[in-house]
């Protein structure tokens, strides 16, 4: 029985991480969150903007993913994200400066069209996600 796994997350940007060996990880989907452990069932799913744990001899590691798909096949889990960013590498002051403009403009003071309604919700999301990703440094 097989003790541990490969995690691969990818972007448009670059690889993230490559090979990293873990023991379980947890992922953001559009149906919720899953929990991936060794010798986890074949599935390919599409990924929800959040936070992806990932448990590792080394301990726990923290990244963010917002849209893309997950697919775990035999030994590896393969992530392709649209963007990621590691935990360490959170601005904190960006992330609440992102989260304030957002706020402001979905605050109702002018009319938004529905493109920009959406656009400003999802970089609301993505800053709450990042300071929540900041906070599990």
């Amino acid at each position: 029985m097989a003790s541990a796994f490969k995690l691969n997350l990818n972007t448009p940007k670059g690889v993230i991480v490559k090979d990293l060996e873990c023991s379980e990880i947890t992922i953001p989907t559009v149906r919720g969150e899953i929990n991936i452990l060794p010798e986890h069932t074949h599935i390919l799913t599409e990924l929800s903007t959040g936070v992806l744990t990932a448990k590792t001899t080394m301990g726990t590691r923290h990244f963010s993913v917002t849209a893309g798909l997950c697919r775990v096949l035999k030994d590896t889990v393969t992530v392709l994200s649209f963007t990621s960013e590691k935990s360490e590498s959170i601005d904190l002051d960006r992330a609440k400066t992102a989260k304030t403009k957002a706020m402001d403009r979905l605050s109702g003071k002018e009319n938004l069209n529905d493109v920009d309604l959406i656009k400003f919700r999802r970089k609301l999301e993505r800053a709450e996600m990042r300071l929540r990703l900041a906070n599990l440094k």
